[in-house]
């Protein structure tokens, strides 16, 4: 784990460029961006609501859980969903997950432990509004 003391201020700045202004140009609604936790709903004719825990950024990926807009886990994704979004259960969770590189779940998945989030957590896009982009991007797609 982190210190809260490296962690907080890689957090802060990361969530610095989610703005008013800048969330609603991407149709996103921003509950809370308060260290550690980053919890944003996807506006859409399909919301989802994502927390993602930060606590231990960016030693660790974040975790992120796949909500109703009531901020109540999801138990169940809609029909025909697949790829990024598994319908699970996690072993850990077991609730739906995000499988996708970037996301807590997938890293400590026994299918992707080889996998290792050292490998992304410099690269450009992995930061946690670049996982946030690409988890809304897919999300609007499969539900369009």
């Amino acid at each position: 784990m982190a210190h809260e003391a490296i962690a907080r201020p890689l957090f802060e700045a990361d969530v610095a460029a989610l703005t008013d202004p800048a969330a609603e140009r991407l149709q996103l609604v921003v509950h809370t961006k308060q260290w550690p936790v980053l919890d944003v709903t996807v506006a859409h004719s399909k919301p989802l609501r994502l927390r993602f825990t930060c606590d231990s950024w960016n030693t660790l990926a974040p975790s992120i859980q796949l909500q109703a807009i009531d901020g109540t886990p999801l138990r169940a994704l809609p029909p025909g969903m697949s790829g990024i979004f598994n319908p699970g259960p996690h072993p850990t969770t077991g609730l739906p997950f995000v499988c996708m590189r970037g996301s807590r779940e997938y890293h400590n998945h026994p299918g992707h432990q080889n996998d290792r989030w050292d490998q992304y957590r410099n690269v450009d896009g992995m930061n946690i509004v670049g996982i946030l982009m690409q988890l809304k991007d897919e999300w609007q797609k499969k539900t369009a």
